[in-house]
């Protein structure tokens, strides 16, 4: 305990502390005093006792009381920590669900995006295949329409490949965008530079 605290728990006590230096000091001089004397003092110093009894029970009441609130308090603290916590995880949950749901969406968006390029691809290829292709490969194999089959079917199979490196470069164009308009949003403009 500091020095401070027991200074002021010895201020707190001064009177009853003084009552206690005075019953010793008549106590120490017991032959100089009458018995009339002890009888008085024991009288004085029992009142004394009996109001130190009730100022300690009405201290330790109040004390009770402060102790009793205090819980209250904590366990409405704990209870209030616990649903804010329940929320927190519910939020997490949300956000978890609601940006795998975004994901989803642009997914679609990006994939519905890169068939739309590819058909627009093929439809190029179709015609150049049919335009430019097609005849130089009649003149060159002459009635073998199996060559111009062929042909076509090559442009065929090369759709999905296509389809799928268009897909990736739009994934990644919209993830670059998206990182982007992050960046600017939250002021950092070194993530733009880097």
């Amino acid at each position: 305990m500091s020095s401070t605290g027991a200074s002021k728990g010895q201020q707190v006590f001064t009177k009853e502390l003084e009552y206690l230096k005075e019953a010793k000091a008549l106590l120490n001089n017991a032959d100089n005093n009458s018995p009339e004397v002890f009888k008085e003092a024991y009288g004085d110093l029992c009142s004394k006792y009996e109001k130190l009894v009730r100022d300690t029970k009405l201290i330790t009441k109040v004390s009770d009381r402060l102790h009793h609130k205090l819980d209250q308090a904590n366990a409405q603290l704990e209870t209030q920590s616990n649903q804010i916590q329940e929320m927190n995880n519910d939020l997490t949950v949300s956000n978890q669900i609601l940006k795998d749901t975004i994901d989803q969406l642009v997914k679609a968006k990006v994939s519905k995006k890169a068939t739309s390029i590819v058909l627009l691809i093929a439809v190029l290829l179709f015609i150049l295949s049919e335009g430019l292709i097609e005849p130089y490969i009649e003149s060159f194999f002459e009635g073998n329409d199996l060559i111009g089959f062929a042909t076509k079917g090559g442009i065929a199979l090369l759709l999905r490949p296509i389809d799928i490196v268009v897909e990736r470069y739009l994934m990644s164009k919209t993830i670059n965008q998206a990182g982007t308009e992050a960046a600017i949003e939250e002021g950092n403009i070194d993530q733009l530079t880097s």
